[in-house]
């Protein structure tokens, strides 16, 4: 039997339902089908691959490794579908999309205005989302997204994608009194850590070296966190006698916060900012990106 003609987009779409759902029934209900035609469908592609893919148990059904494989392919072969319809519809309208996601805040104003002159000059439109650091590599492998801008203090490797670095952004740990280096932030310690933090999420990059830090320094992350995916309303938070927390400078200058040259005193850690996008990407894609690097002054 030829397993890749004898599958369809059908027996995809009731595998990932099931997967989501584990119970036969309810599964039937969303899908608006019997639950007959779901356990025929399902038993069908199992005989296509010839491995089954849920244990049938009494509380419902349990998938397998071989289940989230195919679940997972499947997400990817919808979202090559949806870009495949865009292309159509482009071609059509004889208009192209790029789609953007960005987690660094430091280049978001020189970003826009590549993406405005783009938009302007080369007849191409474009979506532009922020987001968490894992949520866009997620995006960019699955093809969600065609060009990301995100911080790293250490070197994304995968195959499938590129990467190019655009700035350096510096850090700094401050209160509403000032700046600390993280040397005193270490040394004063004992009574810094009362405080209440602002941190961003986990998962950026920021955050994740700020844990490394504390990690080998042989120190917890503080109790008392407020942690944010977005610069938005931090200033307000900042003005607080009772707390502290980590910002890029570039940022702080943004807002004016005390003296840059203070500022770039303490600092003592440093994110590389950069363009990533993946290796298979149209021309419209690597030609948007050199119009970035070229562009992008900050």
């Amino acid at each position: 039997m030829n397993r890749k003609s004898n599958i369809k987009i059908r027996h995809l779409n009731v595998i990932k339902n099931i997967y989501n759902i584990q119970n036969l029934k309810k599964t039937s209900e969303v899908m608006s089908l019997t639950p007959a035609a779901i356990s025929k469908t399902c038993i069908e592609f199992e005989k296509i691959i010839g491995k089954t893919l849920f244990s049938r148990t009494i509380h419902g059904l349990v998938p397998n490794e071989i289940a989230k494989r195919v679940v997972e392919s499947s997400i990817l072969i919808e979202k090559e579908i949806d870009r495949m319809i865009l292309d159509i519809d482009s071609i059509y309208n004889k208009k192209s999309y790029i789609n953007i996601s960005f987690q660094s805040n430091s280049i978001v104003s020189e970003m826009m205005k590549c993406v405005l002159s783009i938009a302007s000059s080369k007849n191409i439109n474009f979506t532009v989302n922020y987001g968490s650091r894992d949520e866009l590599f997620s995006s960019l492998s699955k093809g969600k997204t065609d060009i990301i801008f995100a911080s790293a203090y250490n070197e994304i490797i995968d195959d499938r994608i590129n990467y190019k670095h655009i700035v350096s952004d510096n850090c700094v740990i401050i209160d509403r009194n000032g700046a600390y280096s993280i040397k005193e932030i270490i040394e004063n310690w004992h009574a810094l850590q009362e405080k209440v933090w602002i941190l961003p999420v986990r998962g950026t990059a920021m955050r994740d070296r700020f844990d490394s830090i504390l990690e080998y320094n042989g120190l917890k992350t503080p109790e008392n966190l407020i942690e944010l995916n977005s610069i938005l309303g931090t200033a307000s938070l900042m003005n607080s006698p009772e707390t502290i927390g980590m910002s890029t400078i570039s940022h702080l200058k943004s807002i004016n916060f005390q003296d840059s040259k203070i500022l770039e005193e303490k600092s003592d850690i440093t994110l590389n900012v950069g363009v990533y996008w993946r290796r298979d990407s149209k021309k419209i894609i690597s030609d948007a990106v050199v119009f970035f690097q070229n562009n992008i002054n900050v």
